[in-house]
């Protein structure tokens, strides 16, 4: 049975991934405004720094987007595992959650 008929989809490609976490910097600057509460700040930062450092850890890179991204892109295809890509996106969609639940407190 073809992915797009199981109600779910692969994990995403190491290409994508990277793209994920090159935009998450403007992603996340553009989320909340100036009348975001610090509270929300403080839990989308805390969420954001835990995945950003389970990625960095799993890649052996540094922990910021670009150091993550740099790190998926230098690694080849044929190295990585379902389970690696799988963490990987766990991660990557910790963050857009993050973000996303900071942008729906702008006011």
């Amino acid at each position: 049975m073809p992915w797009w008929n199981t109600g779910g989809m692969n994990t995403s490609s190491p290409a994508d991934l990277a793209i994920a976490f090159r935009s998450f910097t403007r992603r996340l600057e553009q989320a909340g405004d100036d009348d975001t509460s610090p509270a929300a700040i403080a839990v989308a930062d805390a969420a954001v720094h835990e995945a950003v450092v389970a990625a960095a850890t799993q890649l052996g890179s540094a922990a910021t987007f670009e150091g993550i991204a740099a790190a998926i892109d230098h690694r080849h295809l044929a190295d990585w595992t379902d389970r690696q890509l799988t963490e990987l996106q766990a991660e990557a969609d910790a963050v857009a959650k993050a973000i996303r639940e900071l942008d729906q407190q702008r006011s």
